[in-house]
């Protein structure tokens, strides 16, 4: 009787064990786990190269801000095409920048890279009409003729409420594919200002 129960020992030991394994591995999986990374964010814009220090690439987001992109070469090489329209996840970026032109970020994932035709029409318009915000935070101008045109950059601070009256020459890109929400147009950030009026010259007098 003794040497059977001997050789069972072993046996209920490896069973205990066995279970007592298994609760701990069913606790461990229902403890919450942390984020990767709880700093990541998402950014979106238009792609840019200034010649600044010998050329920087940089992201002109539709925040309004600007962007400094940093990572490994194989990541930042399908960003690089001036006026691409991405839509990025980075982290904030430390460290020294030669080009000083906006944010530092580095790139963790591209969410998209939608490149424009080179022959998108665009039209110099006087828009009038009020502005308004999309659940998804998107400023857009209501025209009062019923259009909706996108701000490719927010509005001025001033104009940045809903309801505010908008009346001013713009450059505006017709192509609702280069809209977020659909829209019937894309108010562009680098619209130049309105030509100054000439005041009327002096008749000459000959007395």
């Amino acid at each position: 009787m003794t040497k059977r129960d001997t050789r069972t020992l072993p046996s209920t030991s490896r069973l205990l064990s066995f279970w007592f394994a298994l609760a701990l591995g069913s606790f461990l999986s229902f403890i919450p786990r942390s984020p990767l990374n709880a700093q990541s964010f998402n950014i979106a814009g238009m792609m840019q190269h200034s010649t600044l220090e010998g050329g920087c690439w940089y992201l002109q987001g539709n925040d309004g801000k600007h962007y400094e992109l940093f990572g490994d070469s194989g990541t930042l090489a399908p960003l690089l095409i001036n006026g691409a329209m991405v839509d990025l996840v980075v982290e904030p970026a430390k460290g020294a920048s030669i080009c000083m032109i906006g944010e530092m970020v580095r790139v963790l994932h591209i969410e998209s890279v939608h490149l424009q035709p080179t022959d998108l029409p665009v039209n110099f318009m006087i828009l009038d009409g009020m502005i308004h915000r999309t659940k998804r935070g998107i400023w857009y101008l209501q025209s009062k003729d019923g259009a909706r045109y996108e701000f490719q950059v927010p509005p001025a601070k001033r104009k940045r409420h809903i309801g505010a009256h908008f009346h001013a020459r713009a450059r505006v890109l017709i192509d609702p594919k280069s809209t977020k929400e659909q829209m019937d147009g894309l108010i562009l950030s680098d619209a130049p200002p309105p030509k100054p009026k000439m005041a009327p010259g002096k008749k000459y007098d000959s007395r």
